[in-house]
């Protein structure tokens, strides 16, 4: 392992460290977003196949949640339902497999308070090249 000489501060005194080399490719950029899972009090849990317009089951109650995943990364993320803008509540990143590196992102949107309608999800890739993609569901 190569080590470089690096400047190492500390409370007003500088010294000289050795560093490991390190280096990364630019971050994917985003190729695909959809929303993959719709969860309610009423529905329970709807798994959802990307080419779906619509839930099966009706959904509602006092919690509504859907959840997106997005594969690359995106830096603009945002989701509505029924034109009022949804609260992201979690995001876990996907690591397909297992090198450690974040291949993409699976978020949490929260818009209880709905019983059914529209929901949408865009986002805008973080770099080249610099894309915009969207995805909407139904939600009986």
């Amino acid at each position: 392992m190569l080590r470089y000489p690096v400047p190492l501060l500390h409370k007003g005194l500088v010294g000289l460290g050795m560093a490991s080399e390190a280096s990364a490719g630019p971050a994917p950029a985003l190729t695909s977003l959809h929303v993959v899972k719709v969860e309610s009090e009423l529905g329970g849990v709807e798994y959802v196949s990307p080419n779906n317009l619509s839930t099966i089951k009706d959904h509602g109650g006092s919690y509504l949640y859907i959840y997106t995943r997005e594969m690359g990364y995106g830096h603009l993320p945002f989701a509505k339902m029924n034109g009022e803008k949804a609260k992201e509540v979690s995001s876990t990143m996907i690591d397909v497999n297992g090198d450690r590196i974040i291949d993409g992102w699976e978020r949490k949107w929260d818009v209880s308070g709905n019983q059914s309608g529209r929901f949408e999800y865009e986002n805008t890739s973080t770099n080249y090249p610099w894309n915009k993609m969207y995805t909407a569901l139904n939600i009986k």
